[in-house]
Formats: C-alpha cells, structure tokens, sequence
C-alpha cells in the first residue's frame, strides 16, 4: 500500500488463524477494544465517505468504528459460504457484494448484490492472439493451462509429472508450477523426448503473463478460490477444478459446485487426484469438441470481467460519491 503511495495503518487486530482455538479467540477479543480504538480515531481524522471490507475478523473493529461514527459499510464476499465474522459484518453493512450465487442463501438478499470478483484490468488486455504470441505458441494449437495458485500445489503438480506424456501428445501444456516446486518440475521436463518438451512450458510464478496463459488456454486446471475460478471464467475458458481439500469450511469446494451448477466446470476431488484421472478428465473434454464448447459459453456467461467497475460503482453510490 505505501509503495503504491496509499496511506496506510495497520490496527492491533491480528488474523483468526485457527476458528476453532479458544486461546486465540480470547486473545483476539482482548484485542478488541483496543483495536476499535484505534479504528475511531483513524475513521475520525480520515472522514471516509464510505467503508469496504472483504471481511474476516480483521474487518471488525473497523466496522464497528465506521458504524459508529454512522460511516456507510460495503463488504465483499469472494466465497460461496461466507465465513462466520463475515455472515455477521453483513447483518451490519448497508450494501453486500457476492461472488457466488450460493452464498446469497447466507446474505441479507435484499442488500445483496451479484458483483463477482474483481480481476486486475492488465489481465483482461490479453487475446486468443496475443497471448500466444506472447507466449511462443502455435495459433492452432490445442492449449491446457495448469496452475496451483500462486504458491502452485504439490497434489497437482504431482499428478501432471505422472501424466506428461499422455497429456503432451494430446495438447500444449502450460503450467504454473509455484516457485518452490519450479526446479523439480523443470528436471521432469529435461526427461521427456524433444517433441514433447517443445509442447511443454513451465513457469514459477505468471505476473503479466497470466493474462496470456488464461487468453491461450483452451482448458484450464487449477484450484477453486475465488480469483482462480474468475479469472478463467471473464475469459471464457472452460475448468476442471481441483479445490484445496484443507480449505476453511470446505469452501473452495462450494465454490467449484456452483460453478460445476451453471456447466462452466468439472469438479476433480483432490482426494480423486491422480495422473490417469487427470488424463481422462482432460482428453475427455478434449475429445469432445461439442461439450467443449458448451462449457466455453457457459463459462462466458458466468464471467464478470466488470466487476470491479461494478463494485466501485456500488462503493460511489454508497458514499454519495456518484
């Protein structure tokens, strides 16, 4: 924040690592009244016109302080089962926005909007054209993208070795690996026959070049947070979702279902994973041009490209602003 020239101050609130210790829930709540203290002298010299939050138990002595001073709140939900802090901030903001419609079963419906997730716009100037000129890649080419996330997955990088071959005489594999995997992914690539290795490209870690691996792919897989599922989706590219299997509340989970629900992507459990599932939920779409495609409209349909400007709107409208 302050290399981006924004004021910033940090409150004494640390983060709920553990929801179910009671230890760290008295902490926390000793923490508290300081910690809203501090909020209302910083909401008092800044006079914002409006408060956002994502949520989480971080966000409450700031809500509590916005509320107090009668600053209006906006809180965005980016899970389709909201956190417990974040069920209760809602009951308390005046506008929601929601990314998922299945967390609307858990949100005041009627101050509840559908304002997806936001995605940074460098990513959306890329192509089907220009990503795969950026990235070296044939425009004919039959594209799937893998990525963990930006700290990459073991379980999935583990299944792709297993799978590289069969996969790579089916299409171009890109692969997101995270940095700490990257040096062993990168031995596994020097093993395979040339042909093979030319059709595989491997990266630590995508800054801009996301934008031109999601604008390539014709397929991708990877986890099911939030920002994984929308970036794909304002892209129109089709998933097969893999969700973190130790996630909070089993939410990525959730997520994948309500995207699996509007036929946008496949749901792989991680306790599923392994190479031959992978390869056939892989070639199975990939054979199967028709379904493909589907998948691909539907994807489109449920992309949200916009959503920051929607959400910036809301936060005007809120904040008198507009």
């Amino acid at each position: 924040m302050r290399a981006a020239g924004i004021p910033f101050h940090a409150t004494a609130m640390p983060s709920l690592r553990d929801p179910d210790s009671r230890v760290s829930l008295i902490t926390r709540a000793l923490v508290l009244p300081v910690a809203v203290v501090e909020s209302l002298i910083q909401i008092a010299k800044f006079r914002p016109n409006v408060c956002c939050t994502t949520g989480g138990l971080v966000s409450l002595p700031i809500v509590l302080a916005a509320r107090t001073l009668r600053v209006p709140v906006y809180i965005w939900e980016g899970n389709a089962i909201p956190g417990r802090v974040n069920r209760l901030l809602a009951g308390w903001s005046q506008r929601v926005g929601a990314t998922f419609d299945a967390s609307l079963r858990a949100l005041p419906r009627a101050r509840t909007s559908l304002a997806g997730n936001p995605i940074r716009r460098s990513l959306l100037r890329w192509t089907r054209e220009t990503g795969r000129q950026k990235l070296g890649l044939p425009t004919d080419a039959t594209v799937v993208f893998v990525t963990g996330g930006s700290q990459g997955s073991a379980a999935i990088n583990h299944a792709v070795s297993g799978a590289l071959p069969r996969l790579l005489r089916r299409a171009t594999v890109i692969h997101h690996t995270g940095d700490a995997h990257l040096a062993q992914i990168a031995a596994k690539r020097e093993t395979l026959p040339a042909e093979l290795r030319e059709r595989y490209q491997i990266y630590g870690f995508l800054r801009e070049e996301m934008g031109a691996a999601l604008a390539s792919a014709d397929l991708v897989v990877g986890r099911a947070s939030s920002s994984s599922i929308a970036e794909p989706l304002a892209f129109g590219v089709p998933l097969i979702l893999v969700p973190f299997a130790a996630s909070a509340e089993a939410h990525q989970t959730a997520n994948a279902r309500d995207v699996v629900e509007k036929n946008a992507a496949i749901l792989l459990p991680e306790s599923q994973l392994d190479a031959d599932r992978l390869v056939a939920y892989v070639t199975g779409l990939l054979d199967d041009p028709a379904r493909l495609a589907r998948m691909g409209k539907a994807a489109r349909a449920a992309g949200r490209p916009d959503a920051a400007t929607a959400i910036a709107n809301e936060l005007r409208a809120l904040g008198g602003c507009a």
